[in-house]
């Protein structure tokens, strides 16, 4: 079977925007041909700056048959007591272009319906291309549209030529004023002339000839080989971020890479300041040698190799003008200590609702200073770290290079005499950023930047902006993930959920949208998915720790890591079961204090002994943390607890006896829900 071309050609896209568009068509093309009923192998994506295609491979010819049913009226009023059709079933016949013999019978909730079945002929493949196509692009939707002439057509930016071909037929298909063809473009400066496409499958082959590589992978390897061949003949190694990447990738149709040098006068700026200079160029990638200088840099041409070094030296006088404004910046910085911007946060507003900067410096201190001992982290230093973590964001070079915020001040702070924890914790606070990012390395850090993050979260919410679908203008899920990451790696052996009502009153002058439950429901919620998504934790084992409490993160994936490791066990499926038992029985007891004096039954006075042995052991392995420990001690009590569901009468006649025996049923389940309620854990059926 043929592969089908189509190709949308266009003035320059936007480099970020390039891979959501196509992911875009891909996915409706996908669902379009799957509910068309024309089957394909796959449908391969393509794009650079001025096009996007699609080839989708052994396209069917033709539509799959369909079998169609059609509901009629019920047999009763369909037929006569002589079995003579009715107008009922004559009408219902005519309406479906069929006669009355080719109707059925069938029986559907205990009655009889007439029934038309038949098989409706697939259509031709190129009947039906014309009308998908040109809808699979009105579909798209671009962060921004625009017109470019009177046919009503609006795309992101003006579509100047259409490709399509079935095999080596070309499909008519009709798009605002254009129809497509066959002739696509070459690269725009080397060989702007059309080009032929002869068949779909000899798009890739013939665009290569015109210095066009429309595979954007190959692209991207062709960028990474160059950069990985640099580093290595300088011993170094480059500095590329994934949206760096992208706007290379997707900036050029056929990228050549171009080496340049960072002049000797700058190199003595802080080394960060350089590499953000080369970024914020969007085209600049910056090396940084095993001396931690960047004397270079790769930039990329879009067209021929740069023999005459033209484009070098052109690169190279960007670089250097850029460079000599991030001196001016950073020299005007370096005017006053790091500390002495703090104050100006008071005239920068955060929120207008939460107040200005410096009153969220305050809260950051606050959250900090109560979580400086969970992390083992000097009091004072995750005070002055705290007091200065935001002051780079009142300085030239952030205002220059949003990216550099903590960054700076970590240079600043160091450059002003700060104690190194100090200075690190400014730069560490922002970790994570994203979640395969790095952590904060130090504990001054940790503590910094969990304080920060929670305050955002506990601020926004409490103003109402909750996350809705995709809206989370403050990226409050990302933050909380963070927070609970930070707190299960760092092995922060801290309630969170607790902290939340010992910081109220840094909130008191807040005009509240929502309660402080919002956001510890919130965050319950957030450490439930980080659990199961970063940590393979299943949901049912979640379902049963969050009964003990989900607030200390740490120990919660410690309680969900040992009964994870045991359901499986048929000790524990026995041991769940009796469990079950006691915790259903007690559900609505409250009362746990029981006197071992009314005790009458051995088997009773078996499963208190064990208790008290098994009670003082557990609660040690729980506050050591050793929940697989604990667990396998509870596992001791499985004979004792079924004896006792064997022989003992719960309900008994005697009130004092029965009450006395909830009583002490309800200590042990207690006593098991430290580590979790067994109940809710999902066991194979082993009958």
């Amino acid at each position: 079977m043929p592969d089908l071309l189509f190709e949308i050609g266009t003035e320059e896209l936007p480099a970020l925007e390039i891979p959501r568009l196509g992911k875009a068509l891909q996915e409706e093309a996908t669902r379009e041909f799957a509910a068309r009923r024309i089957s394909c192998s796959r449908i391969d994506l393509y794009y650079t700056p001025r096009r996007i295609a699609l080839i989708v491979r052994d396209l069917a010819e033709r539509q799959e048959d369909r079998v169609e049913e059609v509901k009629g009226p019920p047999a009763a009023v369909a037929f006569d007591a002589s079995g003579n059709p009715t107008q009922a079933a004559i009408g219902f016949a005519k309406t479906q272009g069929a006669s009355v013999d080719e109707l059925e019978t069938r029986e559907v909730g205990g009655k009889s319906y007439l029934y038309l079945r038949r098989s409706l002929p697939g259509r031709e493949t190129v009947e039906i291309l014309p009308e998908i196509l040109p809808d699979l692009v009105r579909r798209l939707r671009p962060s921004k549209s625009m017109r470019w002439d009177d046919s009503g057509l609006t795309f992101i930016r003006p579509i100047r030529w259409l490709v399509c071909l079935y095999g080596d037929a070309v499909i008519p298909v009709r798009l605002g004023h254009l129809t497509a063809g066959q002739e696509t473009r070459g690269h725009r400066f080397i060989a702007p002339q059309q080009v032929t496409i002869a068949r779909a499958e000899d798009y890739e082959e013939t665009l290569s000839g015109v210095f066009v590589t429309v595979d954007q992978k190959k692209r991207e390897d062709a960028v990474m080989t160059a950069l990985k061949e640099a580093a290595a003949a300088r011993g170094g190694n480059y500095l590329l971020d994934p949206v760096l990447l992208t706007r290379i990738v997707n900036g050029a149709e056929h990228p050549v890479p171009v080496i340049g040098s960072v002049p000797e006068e700058f190199l003595d700026l802080p080394v960060e300041v350089v590499q953000a200079t080369l970024h914020e160029e969007g085209k600049f990638v910056p090396f940084v040698l095993s001396d931690g200088t960047s004397p270079y840099f790769m930039g990329f041409r879009d067209g021929l190799p740069d023999e005459k070094g033209i484009v070098r030296a052109g690169f190279e006088r960007v670089v250097r003008a850029r460079l000599r404004d991030s001196r001016f910046f950073f020299e005007k910085d370096r005017t006053r200590p790091l500390a002495d911007r703090v104050r100006e946060l008071k005239s920068v507003i955060y929120d207008v609702r939460l107040g200005s900067l410096w009153e969220k410096v305050e809260r950051i201190r606050t959250i900090a200073g109560m979580i400086a001992g969970a992390l083992s982290a000097p009091p004072a230093e995750v005070d002055r770290a705290a007091f200065l973590c935001k002051a780079d964001l009142v300085t030239e070079l952030v205002r220059a290079f949003p990216e550099l915020e903590g960054t700076a001040g970590a240079i600043y702070a160091k450059l002003d005499g700060e104690p190194d924890p100090v200075a690190r914790a400014i730069g560490e606070h922002y970790l994570p950023r994203a979640s395969d990012d790095p952590l904060p390395a130090t504990p001054v850090g940790a503590a910094v930047s969990l304080a920060d993050k929670l305050d955002t979260i506990v601020g926004a919410l409490l103003v109402g902006e909750a996350p809705k679908g995709s809206r989370d203008p403050y990226g409050l899920k990302r933050q909380a993930n963070a927070v609970v990451r930070l707190a299960v790696e760092k092995m922060v052996d801290l309630d969170f959920i607790a902290l939340i009502d010992e910081i109220k009153e840094s909130y008191a002058t807040v005009e509240k949208k929502a309660d402080f439950s919002e956001v510890t429901s919130f965050l319950a919620d957030r450490a439930s998915q980080v659990l199961r998504q970063r940590y393979g934790i299943p949901p049912d084992v979640i379902a049963a720790v969050a009964a003990a409490g989900v607030g200390n993160f740490y120990r919660t994936l410690l309680r969900a890591q040992a009964l994870s490791a045991r359901k499986a066990r048929e000790d524990f499926v026995a041991l769940r079961l009796g469990f079950s038992r006691a915790r259903n029985i007690t559900k609505s007891v409250e009362r746990s204090d029981f006197d071992p004096g009314l005790f009458t039954e051995d088997a009773e006075r078996e499963l208190w002994r064990e208790y008290l042995k098994a009670e003082g052991e557990i609660v040690r392995d729980l506050e050591a943390g050793d929940y697989a420990r604990a667990l396998n001690r509870l596992l001791m009590l499985k004979g004792p607890i079924d004896r006792y569901f064997d022989e003992v009468l719960v309900m008994d006649e005697d009130e004092a006896v029965r009450n006395n025996r909830l009583a002490f049923l309800k200590a042990l389940s207690d006593l098991f829900l430290r580590i979790g309620d067994l109940s809710l854990i999902a066991v194979e059926n082993r009958d």
